[in-house]
């Protein structure tokens, strides 16, 4: 039997365990394995603007593009989330990352076109050689807010182990500790001459070090530079 098979028998398993936490709450639930393929996709995702939701068996469940509404910059900053989680769980024997889940926080696309704040959880069910099987939960997040960053963290469901996944890292290391400071104090609604007199530096330094931010974070204004470090959790 390939692995394809196998992982299609093991999910019909909890299929009916995925229906019901479906059927208790406004939660969209799924079943996808490692490779993007979907087993089980409920009809809650209608709650988060997908419309177009296929019936179970369908052959166009598979490779369902449910990453579509997220945000592209969250989508951007999640890929490399499950990059590293993906790295983590290869460091550990198939029998132990099932013991593993992930609560993501992001943004999605509503139905009424505006982006909110959603929690995704992903517990890992079992594993194959080559592949693994994942339990997908999302719900709106409690906490609203158009610069709040994403969030993640990786729990062992055994022991309580909180597992870090560093997010924004790279960029992070883009810039100086003077760089962060004063686009901190930009973020906090100060001008150049403000800053330039809080920290003793001339308006033309201060103007400087605000290009070489925008310069390094790739974008066309400081309020721009501000809102990605407040996604990336850079600022807070």
């Amino acid at each position: 039997m390939n692995t394809h098979h196998v992982l299609e028998t093991i999910a019909l398993k909890y299929i009916p365990y995925a229906k019901m936490l479906s059927e208790i709450g406004n939660n969209a639930v799924y079943i996808v394995d490692g490779k993007g393929h979907y087993y089980f996709i409920s009809d809650k995702f209608s709650l988060f603007g997908y419309d177009d939701i296929p019936e179970q068996g369908s052959e166009r469940i598979w490779n369902y593009p449910l990453a579509s509404r997220i945000h592209p910059d969250d989508l951007v900053i999640k890929n490399q989330i499950d990059a590293k989680i993906t790295a983590f769980l290869s460091t550990h024997p198939k029998e132990e990352q099932t013991q593993y889940k992930c609560i993501y926080e992001y943004r999605g696309l509503a139905p009424d076109g505006i982006y909110r704040r959603v929690i995704h959880e992903r517990q890992f069910l079992e594993a194959t050689e080559d592949n693994y099987l994942i339990l997908g939960i999302i719900e709106i997040a409690p906490e609203q807010g158009e610069n709040l960053p994403v969030r993640v963290h990786m729990k062992h469901c055994i022991t309580g182990e909180i597992v870090p996944i560093s997010i924004g890292k790279e960029t992070a290391s883009l810039l100086t500790s003077r760089e962060k400071e004063i686009l901190g104090l930009t973020s906090e609604g100060l001008s150049s001459k403000e800053i330039a007199q809080k920290l003793f530096l001339s308006v033309y330094t201060v103007n400087r070090h605000r290009q070489n931010i925008r310069e390094k974070l790739r974008v066309g204004s400081i309020i721009e530079a501000v809102n990605i470090a407040r996604r990336k959790g850079i600022l807070w």
